[in-house]
């Protein structure tokens, strides 16, 4: 069963957004996508680009004039009668600018292109993008889609956490009138040893626990959010990714992470792996 999301009156919480861009294609849809969600909720948009600081000084100031130039001619370009959007040029390592930025402009929404691939650093320090999503308190967009249309099928997989409902709160700001479909995946402690499959005894007991831990969940959220009918299933975490998959959604809305009181720079898991490899748009939110 699927429900229309509608925008919550915490909207007005949004102050602003902010897009990251390195200049790429990759990150000209992200830029897209801010300008068409700055548009919709008539938010300002600060478009940042960074440069690195242990460049000559002599260089720095040519490029950030330069960077300074294609940035607004891009952002005039995509800017709709008034619509208020500034650009910035930054200096230093890219995730500490734009994290840094992003309280400075205490902006609601940050939104970032892919990143791109290299697989040797990404392996000993993690992508720019997962070092920005655990670092900032911020929701995060990381945008993979074209930016030429409204989201219109949202999933969102929830564990019943606080980061869990924020992401539902932020999913009817950025998608609304989107059709949201949401689920809680219940795995099988070592299935192998038990010899039980998803439709065994101890997986319709782990569902009807589920059931009622959804039932207290959805007791304590903010009446002002249209939750919608959650879905308990009986699924790992390869059977999620591919249930995710087939959905063909055009944004994944998830929480940071899924246990209350967890250290708010840590990511779960699955959350780290969805976005090294984002199947659509997705957007990670804090609690």
């Amino acid at each position: 069963m699927t429900v229309k999301l509608c925008i919550s009156r915490k909207a007005c919480e949004m102050r602003c957004i902010l897009v990251a861009t390195d200049l790429s294609v990759r990150s000209d849809r992200a830029v897209q996508r801010a300008l068409r969600l700055s548009a919709m909720l008539k938010l300002p948009c600060r478009i940042v680009s960074v440069i690195d600081s242990d460049l000559p000084d002599d260089m720095q100031t040519f490029l950030k004039n330069d960077v300074e130039q294609r940035l607004s001619r891009f952002a005039q370009s995509l800017t709709a009668p008034g619509q208020e959007v500034s650009c910035k040029v930054l200096s230093g390592d890219p995730h500490e600018a734009i994290v840094d930025q992003a309280e400075t402009d205490d902006a609601g929404l940050v939104v970032l292109g892919l990143h791109r691939p290299r697989p040797f650093r990404d392996m000993v320090q993690g992508t720019t993008m997962v070092r920005i999503v655990r670092a900032s308190p911020r929701p995060v967009l990381l945008v993979n889609d074209t930016a030429d249309h409204d989201y219109t099928r949202v999933l969102l997989p929830v564990s019943f956490s606080p980061a869990c409902a924020a992401a539902m709160r932020i999913a009817g700001m950025v998608a609304p009138g989107a059709r949201i479909q949401s689920f809680h995946a219940v795995p099988i402690p070592f299935p192998g040893f038990i010899g039980e499959g998803p439709d065994g005894a101890t997986a319709r007991d782990l569902c009807r626990q589920a059931e009622k831990e959804r039932d207290t969940w959805v007791a304590t959220l903010d009446p002002e959010i249209a939750v919608p009918e959650i879905e308990i299933v009986s699924a790992g975490r390869i059977e999620t990714m591919s249930r995710m998959a087939a959905e063909k959604p055009d944004l994944i809305a998830v929480g940071a992470h899924t246990r209350v009181g967890f250290s708010p720079n840590v990511l779960g898991s699955f959350v780290t792996d969805l976005i090294k490899n984002p199947p659509c748009d997705v957007l990670v939110a804090r609690a």
